[in-house]
């Protein structure tokens, strides 16, 4: 007797043939509907108790719907990290809040008395039927997630509750991760006079809307300095480059992390000029909606003026010094060569993995790591926020 699990096997067209004895697939679809629904259901819950508490919305109460226990959401948090670090070695190591709770806890959030007025702008129903399509919901979950069989008619139970309780909350979250509308230079927001001019040698502000322009993005331009090259073989050098760090800009600016809802980075491709020098550039985009932003224009003004005169300040110090390292600014490897093949245009091809941001345990929930560009936030967004890696792969045009 033996326990044959067999494997699933990737074809060379990409489809992807599984063993007859696995699982229906109307087992997977739920799967993959209820990761996406509850994870998008934790961003959605975060970005609206941060602009509604700030820096106190960890002090939220949240309470279990197995005990009626109620505790803030930092010592459910702390103390479910805790339980997961006996076992520290499967899966991986998250600290952020929100991934803590279960989806329960986020309906109990949602529907609370003392929260469901804040949230009640987001949905098309009363909160009975609400909290009632999401316990519908969270019981398939449950289901599935304690191994009962499943039928599935359920899958469609699921897809149609999703449509009739997020839709508007799916519209919050694509407004949240996709700004791309420039605030117009006669726009008469103080905090258009206050960030536009904003800047450095190495620091440039561009100011975007959200489609309803209710989240504002203070993208930061960062030209990286080439802090030193060397010349390997007559097609490929390396570089050492000045990298900013992301989550210590929060952690260096506590007023500024208090305002702000996200801050995510994007690298921009790298060039390479005839004489082997190197240009990079890396966007910091830091989101805020928009009327947290105009009630606290001066103070996030003077936060992000010190961000970029530290951020300059640093470059010089790594430029005079290569071994030197500052807390927002420090230096990192990449390679450049130029390729040859048969099969692809000749071209430029770079390696700078050290510049990629990668999710650490110490991050500050505010800080989500590499920009996400998606029209389609909860059935096609493939890192969620404090998620170390891809749960998806990319869609190109036409999938």
């Amino acid at each position: 007797m033996k326990m044959d699990w067999k494997a699933a096997v990737v074809r060379d067209d990409g489809t992807v043939k599984l063993p007859k004895r696995w699982l229906h697939l109307h087992y997977y679809e739920a799967l993959n509907i209820l990761f996406r629904f509850e994870n998008s259901l934790r961003v959605f819950v975060y970005a609206i108790l941060k602009n509604e508490f700030g820096a106190r919305w960890l002090e939220c109460v949240c309470k279990s719907p197995a005990s009626s226990e109620s505790v803030t959401l930092k010592n459910v948090a702390a103390r479910r990290a805790t339980q997961a670090e006996s076992f520290g070695y499967l899966g991986f190591d998250i600290k952020a809040a929100m991934m803590h709770l279960t989806s329960g806890e986020l309906v109990e959030l949602i529907t609370a008395d003392a929260y469901w007025p804040k949230f009640k702008p987001y949905f098309k129903a009363s909160r009975e039927i609400v909290k009632s399509k999401l316990l519908e919901i969270g019981t398939i979950r449950n289901s599935l997630a304690h191994f009962r069989p499943m039928p599935a008619a359920d899958v469609e139970v699921i897809k149609q509750n999703s449509r009739h309780t997020l839709l508007e909350v799916e519209k919050c979250l694509h407004h949240l991760f996709t700004q791309n509308l420039r605030v117009p230079t006669n726009s008469p927001k103080s905090w258009y006079a206050a960030l536009a001019t904003l800047g450095t040698a190495q620091i440039s502000t561009t100011l975007y809307y959200s489609n309803d322009e209710n989240w504002v993005c203070a993208m930061l331009t960062f030209n990286s300095p080439m802090l030193s090259k060397q010349k390997i073989t007559e097609t490929f050098h390396s570089y050492n480059v000045a990298k900013i760090n992301g989550p210590n800009v929060l952690l260096t600016f506590p007023k500024l992390r208090s305002h702000v809802t996200c801050l995510s980075e994007y690298q921009y491709p790298a060039a390479v000029d005839a004489e082997w020098n190197l240009t990079l550039q890396r966007a910091l985009y830091f989101v805020f909606r928009e009327d947290v932003l105009t009630i606290n224009t001066a103070e996030i003004e003077g936060e992000l003026k010190q961000v970029a005169q530290k951020i300059s300040e640093e470059c010089e110090l790594l430029q005079q010094d290569h071994l030197a390292r500052g807390s927002l600014v420090q230096a990192a490897s990449g390679y450049s060569w130029w390729e040859t093949r048969e099969a692809t245009p000749a071209g430029w091809r770079h390696s700078y993995g050290e510049l990629e941001p990668t999710y650490d345990p110490s991050h500050p929930d505010e800080y989500w790591g590499e920009r996400q560009f998606t029209g389609d936030v909860i059935a096609g967004i493939r890192r969620f926020p404090w998620m170390p890696e891809d749960v998806s792969s990319s869609e190109v045009f036409g999938d």
